[in-house]
């Protein structure tokens, strides 16, 4: 079909109001009234009751409040009750709080540039009383008499005596009510007030010396004194049990400070809901601080999970931008190298250092582990013989006078290999001393109190990772020249990045150079990795630069350092002789960290006598 007959037709006249034609004229512009104003900035402000349970309960933060109390129904879409004992609003203030842009927190444009306070943009109570039933009761300190105010949808009614406690009460009622494009979106009552209950708990958590009580259809959910501590705070939201495996963060750095706590690996999920990170008190969900944090706990936890944090930044007022968004949980630093570096380096030492780090059972090459009774004979006797490699190119998975030998990828299991075991074993299980080979992916030993469970690719992943590193912090990585240079074809874009991160390949024991104008040279790799394919090599090197253009070298080594212990690792198949194995798991004593690989895998499992009772039902 000719393009022709599949063109849009023009639109009357009468809907371009810009076409200059006479029909237009009901089209003219006009100021909006200020009710429709408010409703939609409403539209940014208030998107649920949640949004108003925060905006109320920060404006009650700013106002000095010691104690706090919110009081639901249906989820805060019937009624949202604020009471706090904060400095209160003068009678004669009452209507200007209701006004768009009236605000006590800003003077002149200056205080944009350093804002101090949760709230400083004067919109929400405009916008909650444009989409909303609202009463406003508030007495300040020294004053006789209370003072009330009722705004309907933005029709005001007062203000006008009242009867009060000291401090302020706001009632919204109806929420959405006349807005039924609105209203429509609401969920469930549940799934309202889940999000409500979310927002007090960020809030209760970031502000010592206040006291907040949840309420809902008169059934309390959370109540935190003003006197309760951090510890205490995250015990009433995580739970006690978490609460107590929580590690505190400290950290200073320039102008930085951090506090926070940390949950134990176990913990970790894949969503972000419980990273809780507040800038100076107020609840942020920036992108970047978020990478920031799965940055820094990569080695602890698995791909694409995040720990559960809480973590409060300190930072002079003026160095961040908090007036990026209607919500005010996306901010701009002045120095963003500053506090992402801060934030990442403050969870690796906190995790590096903790428990977690390794397992209690000792180092995974020590000599202590009982041999599991009766189930082997000696290491040689567990091997007939040697097992050269048969894929071309491959050499030994550890490097010479490591204690290694070579390792080979079955397809399918010899069956002169298998150990003569009291018992009928199948024909991919092996043992080894102490230890057992499972499907050539899981060395399983016996330890004090049960079984631990191995990862052979893991753990040589994890050797690797530390190995490089420690060469690294020496001066540079152990290099090994190639006898042949290998060229690998890339793009011309792709080559100058290449080079222009040449520098920091070299000190990782990598050294490339441009050979022609679409081809890269690789003269040398890690000596220790001798695994490494060049060509999967400068592949991973080429992501990591791209995805790092404006990283720094520090940053990028740290990205190729993982890659490498990874592409350098043994593999799940990849069947290890005595020697090799015997090898690897004398490189994994005395790791600073065992428990995971370098993406956050874990390393090894314990299991107890007690699960493998329960798992045999002898033990109800």
């Amino acid at each position: 079909m000719p393009c022709a007959a599949i063109a849009p037709r023009s639109a009357p006249d009468s809907l371009h109001p810009l076409s200059g034609s006479a029909s237009a004229s009901h089209t003219r512009i006009r100021a909006l009234d200020p009710v429709v104003v408010d409703q939609i900035a409403a539209g940014e402000v208030v998107e649920r009751p949640a949004n108003v349970v925060k905006e109320l309960v920060e404006n009650a933060i700013d106002a000095g409040a010691t104690r706090i109390e919110i009081l639901l129904r249906e989820g805060g879409a019937r009624r949202i009750e604020i009471r706090d004992n904060g400095q209160g609003i003068l009678e004669e203030d009452l209507l200007l709080a209701v006004r768009s842009h009236a605000t006590s927190k800003l003077r002149e444009p200056g205080d944009l540039e350093a804002v101090a306070s949760l709230g400083f943009r004067g919109e929400a109570l405009a916008s909650i009383a444009s989409v909303s039933r609202l009463e406003i009761v508030s007495l300040p300190p020294g004053q006789k008499d209370a003072a009330g105010l009722k705004v309907d949808f933005g029709r005001v009614d007062g203000p006008r005596a009242a009867a009060g406690s000291p401090g302020t009460r706001i009632v919204v009622e109806d929420l959405f009510a006349q807005l039924p494009a609105r209203l429509k979106f609401l969920k469930r009552a549940s799934t309202e007030l889940s999000h409500c209950t979310a927002w007090v708990e960020r809030l209760a958590l970031a502000h010592e010396g206040v006291g907040f009580r949840l309420e809902h259809e008169g059934r309390q959910l959370l109540e935190i004194a003003a006197d309760a501590d951090l510890d205490a705070r995250c015990a009433s939201v995580y739970g006690s049990g978490l609460a107590g495996r929580m590690l505190p963060i400290e950290r200073e750095s320039g102008p930085l400070s951090l506090c926070g706590r940390i949950g134990p690996p176990e913990s970790a999920r894949r969503d972000a809901r419980r990273v809780d990170l507040f800038l100076n008190g107020r609840w942020v969900r920036d992108p970047r601080l978020l990478r920031a944090v799965r940055e820094g706990v990569r080695e602890f936890v698995p791909i694409g999970h995040y720990p559960t944090l809480c973590l409060a930044l300190a930072i002079p007022p003026d160095r961040v931008d908090v007036n990026v968004h209607p919500q005010k949980t996306e901010v701009r630093f002045r120095d963003e190298r500053l506090v992402f570096g801060a934030v990442l380096r403050a969870l690796q030492e906190t995790l590096a250092s903790s428990r977690w780090s390794t397992r209690s059972l000792g180092p995974i090459g020590g000599g202590d582990a009982p041999s599991p009774g009766g189930l082997g004979t000696s290491a040689r006797s567990s091997f007939p013989g040697s097992l050269p490699s048969t894929r071309p190119g491959s050499g030994s998975a550890f490097p010479s006078g490591s204690g290694g030998a070579d390792f080979v990828r079955e397809s399918a299991p010899d069956p002169d290999a298998a150990p003569r075991l009291p018992l009928q074993s199948g024909p991919e299980t092996q043992v080894v001393g102490p230890v057992l080979a499972v499907a050539n992916t899981f060395l399983v030993r016996e330890v004090q109190g049960g079984m631990e469970i191995i990862d052979q690719h893991a753990l040589h992943e994890r050797v690797n990772l530390e190995e490089l590193r420690r060469e690294l912090q020496q001066g540079k990585v152990v290099a090994q020249p190639l006898l042949v240079p290998s060229l690998v074809d890339v793009g011309r874009a792709e080559l100058d990045l290449l080079v222009r991160r040449a520098e920091v390949f070299t000190q990782l024991g990598v050294e490339i150079e441009a050979f022609g104008e679409t081809t890269v040279a690789i003269r040398t790799v890690p000596a220790r990795l001798t695994r490494l394919v060049p060509e999967k090599l400068v592949r991973d090197l080429l992501a990591i630069a791209e995805e790092n253009k404006t990283a720094t070298a520090d940053r990028i080594a740290e990205e190729a350092l993982h890659s490498m212990a990874c592409r350098g690792a043994v593999m799940a198949g990849d069947r290890l002789d005595a020697d090799a194995l015997e090898g690897l798991l004398k490189r994994g004593a005395g790791l600073p960290q065992d428990r995971t690989c370098a993406h956050g895998r874990p390393v090894r499992v314990f299991l107890t006598l007690e699960d493998l009772e329960k798992a045999f039902y002898r033990r109800v």
